[in-house]
């Protein structure tokens, strides 16, 4: 489907096990070498073809160890995915090809990263967001609540996030900006080797893809 027209414009939003803050957003390998994470995109206007996809979701879960942001050999990457059952069948589809990466663009850069897809499963997702981006939460049915509060300090302005603009390692790709959370719920239940894990960092960003991304 790499010639299908699509466009997609949402917000996404990570936990995972490294140390604040995420030495991906910096291009660098995770704390300690090695990651669990969970990640939530949040789709408000989309398209894949003809089949409409706003207001859907997706969440993955998953490990990596290595640098994914450099030609690491020993580089690797798991996931499961989770799609949201809002969507009808062919809407569902539509997100696990763009999510695979099979229709190109950012998500099929950074699905190239995938070593292996363990598992997709389908599940009402629910997203909530600030619009100050004070918060940021998911749910998936009775599996996993993720989700952070924005960072702040003794010397922070409270009216401003804390936020990284030009990052070298952003998720959703290029030319957007991170706003930095702590982390407050970090459960997920997913694939068979996931297991828990304490969450450290968090960042939101927004994304707006299309095929040329």
């Amino acid at each position: 489907m790499s010639g299908t027209d699509w466009h997609l414009k949402g917000e996404w939003f990570d936990v995972c096990s490294c140390s604040m803050p995420c030495p991906c957003t910096f291009a660098q390998a995770p704390t300690n070498g090695a990651c669990l994470f969970t990640l939530v995109w949040q789709i408000h206007e989309g398209h894949l073809g003809d089949v409409p996809l706003d207001g859907l979701g997706v969440v993955a879960l998953g490990e990596f160890a290595g640098n994914m942001w450099v030609d690491d050999p020993d580089a690797t990457m798991a996931v499961m995915f989770y799609i949201d059952a809002k969507g009808t069948q062919e809407q569902r589809d539509a997100l696990e090809e763009v999510f695979r990466g099979n229709v190109g663009g950012w998500p099929g850069t950074f699905g190239a990263l995938i070593r292996e897809v363990r598992d997709v499963r389908y599940a009402p997702i629910r997203f909530e967001a600030a619009a100050d981006l004070s918060s940021w939460r998911a749910t998936v049915s009775d599996k996993v609540s993720v989700g952070a509060t924005a960072l702040t300090g003794p010397t922070s302005d409270p009216t401003r996030r804390v936020q990284l603009i030009n990052a070298p390692g952003a998720e959703v790709g290029p030319g957007q900006v991170a706003t930095w959370g702590v982390v407050s719920e970090d459960r997920a239940e997913g694939f068979d080797f996931s297991r828990p894990y304490c969450g450290g960092s968090s960042k939101h960003f927004p994304f707006d893809w299309r095929p040329e991304a």
